[in-house]
């Protein structure tokens, strides 16, 4: 379900619409003042990726670099230890309390 982005030129209100059908029609006025002025935004998209697979997709020459400096580093600050020992929220019965920031 893409979700569609519209800027309108007068009061520079953004407004996003999740769309289910396909039988959807364009805003035709902003939500915000009321003017036919807005124009379509070009939207962003999302690509589900791990941070696994981010360090794998390295250039090998940077991953490299990366292994020569983990190589000099305790073995505690190795992120890829960290990576292994997380335990997706899915597949654990109670997660706990969320954490509040």
């Amino acid at each position: 379900m893409p979700i569609h982005e519209y800027r309108c030129k007068d009061c520079s209100a953004e407004i996003e619409l999740l769309v289910r059908t396909i039988y959807f029609r364009a805003p035709t006025s902003c939500q915000e003042c009321g003017s036919t002025n807005i124009d379509k935004k070009l939207g962003s998209f999302a690509v589900a990726h791990s941070e696994l697979d981010e360090l794998r997709s390295l250039d090998p020459k940077y991953k490299h670099i990366v292994e020569d400096e983990m190589k000099r580093t305790a073995s505690y600050a190795d992120p890829m230890k960290h990576l292994e020992k997380m335990i997706p929220y899915d597949v654990v019965d109670d997660p706990g309390d969320p954490v509040d920031f």
